[in-house]
């Protein structure tokens, strides 16, 4: 509630949180225009933030070219029912 409050303030800027809040769907061009100016406008001052924005995005670009892997479905049903028993 309080980041809610204080996003009012602040008028539609983005703070540190907002992006990383809202990286992923940025890498992923999910931002809508006004979001999206927002968040390059704190990334434009922010090293932190560039830092961030720029090791997710090489994250997931790596893991996108790791092969992928055929799970048994066995092991696969044990580990769903084990998450749900968790839950």
């Amino acid at each position: 509630m309080f980041r809610t409050i204080k996003r009012y303030f602040r008028k539609g800027e983005f703070d540190c949180d907002d992006v990383a809040d809202h990286s992923s769907d940025y890498i992923d061009n999910d931002l809508k225009e006004d979001k999206r100016s927002a968040f390059l406008a704190h990334l434009s001052n922010c090293g932190p933030c560039q830092a961030f924005v720029g090791t997710l995005s090489s994250t997931i670009g790596a893991l996108g070219r790791l092969p992928g892997v055929n799970v048994p479905s066995a092991l696969k049903q044990s580990l769903l029912d084990r998450m749900h028993r968790g839950n």
